[in-house]
């Protein structure tokens, strides 16, 4: 089990080093530019400042998942509540894919409808990767 695993960890690394590129054109698809023009200069500031903690957590979750597999699974108290707290990142993030954002504004193309569908696949593997690997620091797998 531990071997897969470490597969499993190792996809979920690669999968966050593409979502954390992809990030990077985000801003541009969602036409934040001009939207966030009505926004005060200091709310302006801290939507960058909170947009840039994100992609920064997941650069991090990426190089943790990719440079410290071992490290993950080790069991020990550290590395269980990083996993629970990974965990909880992309459970919390899963929901709001479904329940906590308005998409209506975007525009009903193909390519949305397919970045959706693979952005909530996406989520859903890293829940059920970082949900194993938090089972596993627990005794629950081996």
């Amino acid at each position: 089990m531990r071997v897969w695993l470490e597969f499993a960890l190792t996809l979920a690394g690669f999968f966050l080093v593409i979502l954390s590129i992809a990030s990077v054109w985000i801003p541009k698809a969602l036409g934040w530019k001009e939207k966030l023009v009505v926004l005060t200069p200091l709310m302006r500031e801290m939507w960058w400042t909170y947009s840039l903690y994100v992609w920064g957590s997941h650069v991090f979750f990426a190089v943790l998942t990719l440079g410290f597999r071992d490290w993950i699974l080790s069991a020990t108290p550290a590395a269980t509540a990083m996993t629970g707290f990974i965990l909880l990142w992309w459970t919390v993030r899963l929901y709001l894919q479904f329940f906590g954002f308005d998409l209506t504004e975007l525009e009903d193309t193909r390519l949305n409808r397919v970045a959706k569908h693979l952005l909530t696949l996406l989520f859903l593997s890293l829940v059920l990767i970082f949900g194993l690997a938090l089972w596993w620091n627990l005794g629950g797998l081996r």
